[in-house]
């Protein structure tokens, strides 16, 4: 598809796949923000698609972090880390070779090993420790970051494991988001998924990406924290099973 001449019905899309990444990004941790790729592949194609969202993506990341910096631990995040730096490039490597239908298998299959655990605890690993789990998800977050962004479910495992308030657990989810979209920059400049001919439509979306922003905190600041963490459960099954389902069907 001429990416100069896209039609209305890619756009409407688009801007769907954006208003909604930005709810879920500011409101609910990223739990559904994974579905914009898959709303604009079949038009342009999934690796046209992520170069196109990152740079909204990152407008969207510097909005949400600037509302939930105060409730922002480093100490927490730490553990992942270096587990997203490698994921982050070994997902670059996979790009072309791994399908997108392989990573949504990897991601979806993992949310429901997570969801698991709240049946069978000794599915968590009870000896393994909080530092390994941490470079285990990030790594799993990173690369599926990088192939479709959908690095959403392993940062939500990491935090969801934590005892921490329902500000603290968006916080992380926002800086963890920043930081693995801002080090994308570096393997998408250098393998030209950053297509600066369709500026016009990053522009586009730019007013969309602040009003997701803005409706997902407010949705927030409306559930109380029971209700908000067995709602991220919900949402991480639900985005489990898309993923495994469209892994299955194409």
């Amino acid at each position: 598809m001429d990416l100069s001449s896209v039609d209305l019905t890619f756009l409407l899309v688009t801007l769907t796949g954006v208003l909604i990444t930005g709810i879920s990004k500011s409101g609910f941790g990223g739990g559904i923000g994974v579905v914009a790729v898959p709303m604009m592949a079949p038009f342009i194609g999934g690796e046209a698609a992520i170069g196109i969202l990152l740079p909204v993506l990152l407008l969207m990341d510097a909005l949400t972090i600037r509302i939930y910096r105060r409730w922002f631990s480093w100490q927490l995040l730490k553990p992942v880390v270096p587990g997203i730096v490698i994921g982050i490039f070994a997902g670059a490597a996979l790009l072309g070779v791994v399908s997108d239908r392989g990573v949504q298998a990897i991601i979806g299959v993992m949310g429901i090993w997570v969801l698991a655990q709240r049946v069978w605890p000794a599915l968590g690993g009870a000896g393994a420790s909080g530092q390994f789990k941490g470079h285990f998800l990030g790594g799993l977050a990173g690369v599926g970051s990088v192939l479709a962004h959908a690095g959403a479910a392993p940062m939500q495992a990491y935090n969801l494991t934590l005892k921490i308030s329902k500000e603290e657990y968006l916080a992380q989810m926002a800086v963890a988001f920043g930081v693995m979209n801002a080090i994308k920059l570096i393997p998408y400049g250098y393998l030209g998924l950053l297509n600066m001919k369709v500026g016009w439509l990053t522009l586009l979306l730019i007013p969309m990406a602040f009003v997701g922003t803005w409706l997902g905190r407010w949705l927030s600041k409306r559930v109380d924290s029971v209700k908000f963490f067995r709602l991220m459960m919900v949402l991480l099954a639900v985005n489990s099973v898309y993923l495994l389902g469209r892994a299955v069907t194409g």
